[in-house]
């Protein structure tokens, strides 16, 4: 770490994740270079281990200047990350993102050296695969995502071990709601002309807005739990390929 520096937003950051995983309350200067920084917090009570940890987030983009995130989306968050110190080298477990991601039809699309952003192939072959999957197979496990970004660098100290992070756009995933709300409407005007049929007008001047609002309203709960739930399939099967890397024979 030893010439490098970092801006004072970027110490704020680091001191306040070294904490986070030390479980105790910041304490921040500016203006430090690395070995100042790490020795600074070292001092005032922090782990060095978590120390380094958090740099090595801040450098594979898991930590943020508006490290606490604006409200969310109603249906949830448009991306998903998930994040993991595993035994290195970085040459190694960047080779085995990148063999995951060309495996789930994926391209490299950026390549910025630490980190690389992929999209989904669209050539005919890819698109039958990802189809054939979806309606048989199941095995990828971001079949319906479009784009993924990574990022692999080495946690400082010399350890041997590096901070990987995979961010998965995961707004494709609302096609689910959006089918749901879809749903809902038509079942709630299918209800509101049966009751235009029962009582005639203008009994139905008031039915018909509310069965249709009542329809969509249950739509968009539904929506919103498939949303979710696809979410959390796609991040426990991420979690479980880190573990992979993470205990894969050295």
């Amino acid at each position: 770490m030893e010439g490098e520096r970092l801006d004072e937003d970027q110490i704020a950051l680091v001191l306040r994740r070294a904490t986070e995983l030390d479980n105790q309350s910041p304490a921040g200067q500016p203006g430090l270079d690395l070995v100042l920084l790490e020795e600074a917090a070292v001092e005032a009570g922090l782990s060095r281990e978590s120390v380094r940890r958090a740099v090595a987030e801040l450098r594979a983009g898991t930590l943020s200047r508006d490290t606490v995130p604006a409200r969310r989306a109603r249906l949830g968050p448009t991306s998903l990350t998930v994040a993991r110190c595993v035994p290195g080298p970085v040459r190694e477990v960047d080779d085995i993102l990148r063999r995951f991601l060309a495996k789930e039809q994926f391209h490299l699309r950026r390549d910025f050296g630490a980190s690389s952003v992929w999209t989904r192939r669209q050539d005919v072959g890819a698109r039958v695969r990802i189809q054939y999957d979806k309606s048989i197979h199941r095995r990828l496990v971001l079949r319906d995502a479009e784009q993924v970004e990574i990022a692999v660098v080495d946690e400082p100290g010399g350890a041997g071990m590096v901070m990987v992070k995979l961010a998965v756009d995961v707004k494709p995933l609302r096609r689910a709601h959006r089918l749901a709300v879809g749903k809902g409407a038509g079942f709630g005007l299918a209800a509101a002309s049966l009751g235009v049929a029962l009582f005639g007008m203008p009994e139905a001047v008031v039915v018909v807005p509310a069965v249709t609002a009542s329809g969509v309203a249950i739509g968009h709960r539904v929506g919103v739990s498939r949303f979710r739930s696809s979410v959390g399939d796609v991040e426990m099967a991420l979690e479980g390929f880190l573990d992979g890397i993470e205990r894969r024979p050295r």
